[in-house]
């Protein structure tokens, strides 16, 4: 069975031989063919679950995302208590104070207390209004004018007329404030 083709003696080949290594020759370019495809799907499957899992990642992050937003704007839609004031300005004055020297972190605490901040904050309201000090600085302005015509017409002068002219300037200008207050809420009510 064993054929020889024979062009020359050293160039005899053996056609059983080179069909069995052809043949081994395409079985192996064969598995590997198969191996290929097999490892080209299982990469296209690789590829599908990645980007399966890209697109439940993203749409995870999303609704995350969605319900800050939801909860944030939650928050936001609660009215702010007298509470929740307290808490912050405390917290943004310790932080402040903190960063502040130490003669100027004592002063602030000092003006800072409580007590201190109440009065003082009923104090700018009612009789330390801007208005009113500028006011009675121009009633004591004014008592420059009663020197010079005391001093022209030698009236002796006691020394607290400063002081009477400040409160003078200080009465006429909280009469005109709290009537102008007045005009203006009883314009807005009607």
């Amino acid at each position: 069975m064993s054929e020889k083709l024979k062009s020359t003696p050293e160039n005899s080949i053996d056609t059983e031989a080179w069909h069995n290594v052809n043949n081994e020759k395409s079985t192996e370019i064969a598995k590997s063919l198969e191996k290929a495809i097999e490892k080209e799907k299982s990469n296209a499957e690789n590829e599908n679950n990645i980007k399966h899992e890209a697109i439940e990642l993203a749409t995870r992050h999303e609704n995350e995302q969605t319900e800050k937003r939801q909860s944030k704007e939650a928050k936001e839609d609660k009215p702010l208590t007298k509470k929740d004031i307290d808490n912050s300005y405390k917290k943004t004055l310790t932080n402040v104070q903190n960063q502040l020297s130490a003669p100027s972190r004592a002063f602030s605490k000092v003006i800072h207390n409580p007590v201190v901040e109440k009065t003082s904050d009923a104090i700018g309201n009612t009789i330390a209004r801007p208005n009113l000090i500028i006011s009675g600085a121009l009633g004591a302005i004014a008592s420059v004018f009663v020197y010079f015509i005391a001093k022209r017409y030698g009236y002796l002068l006691s020394g607290s007329e400063v002081i009477v002219l400040f409160v003078a300037g200080w009465s006429i200008g909280a009469v005109i404030e709290y009537a102008r207050v007045g005009f203006i809420n009883n314009r807005k009510s009607r």
